[in-house]
């Protein structure tokens, strides 16, 4: 029983590390591509080509909040680089109140502040099955490979992508555009703000603690082994699902890299 309970602890602290680190790596990813930008291009340019991440981005906070029942007293989802300056270089916000004794509402810090990453994901899912139907089958097809770990089923779907199947002018014109609002998602949405991620830490130590309750519980119950079998298809489902952010973020910004060296 005590080494299953030890067991539940440890494998709650990674499934909750691993989606930290994922955060925390694409807000440095993307916090560095918009440095490359603004070092080359102008403070605008990350305006300009990421005004639809920084749009969703604040968005997503404005929903989170609202979900969790906090009072929204400012929202800006953009600002037009000739207002930047009147608003300490912030390119949108969200400023809310919430009750500090509710412990729902605090634990709603943690989503808040991390809002931005889940609703530039699925929208980039979204955009993905509209405008390039092939590619989106292909990262389903991918993902479901891989939580059947089984790496023969992964090799199978890598040596058939069909990627460009079936593709007319307007197929690739949409894939294009599609290909460009990414872009501008990936550039402008992904970089969580200090203020962001400092109000997430306190609730993840928050939660923490209420999740390992609740499982010890479980454990003790005698669903030790639902529990960790649970924990690692939620770890698995997680880093599948973010695994298309990281890569395009990691392209993005070896993209831009390129481009200031060579130009």
């Amino acid at each position: 029983m005590y080494s299953e309970l030890i067991s539940i602890i440890v494998n709650l602290l990674i499934a909750m590390l691993i989606p930290t680190a994922v955060v925390l790596g694409l807000t440095y990813i993307n916090r560095d591509s918009k440095e490359l930008l603004v070092r080359k291009y102008g403070f605008s340019s990350q305006i300009w080509l990421g005004c639809v991440g920084i749009f969703i981005h604040e968005c997503s906070h404005a929903i989170m909040a609202l979900i969790f029942g906090h009072n929204i007293v400012e929202f800006k989802p953009l600002i037009l680089p000739r207002n930047v300056a009147r608003n300490d270089s912030a390119l949108g916000y969200v400023r809310q109140t919430w009750n500090a004794n509710s412990t729902y509402q605090n634990m709603g810090n943690l989503f808040i502040g991390t809002a931005p990453i889940w609703g530039c994901t699925l929208v980039i899912y979204w955009v993905s099955k509209t405008t390039m139907p092939n590619v989106y089958q292909f990262v389903l097809s991918l993902e479901k490979a891989a939580t059947s770990y089984s790496m023969l089923k992964v090799q199978q779907v890598i040596a058939n992508p069909n990627l460009f199947a079936n593709m007319d002018m307007t197929s690739i014109v949409t894939m294009l555009i599609g290909l460009i609002i990414i872009a501008n998602i990936v550039i402008g949405g992904f970089d969580l703000s200090p203020a962001d991620l400092h109000n997430a830490f306190g609730a993840f130590i928050a939660l923490y603690l209420i999740v390992l309750v609740i499982l010890s519980v479980l454990t003790f119950l005698g669903f030790g082994s639902v529990v960790s079998a649970w924990l690692l298809k939620i770890m698995t489902a997680f880093v599948l699902l973010m695994s298309l952010s990281l890569v395009l973020s990691v392209v993005i910004n070896l993209v831009l890299r390129f481009l200031n060296f060579f130009i």
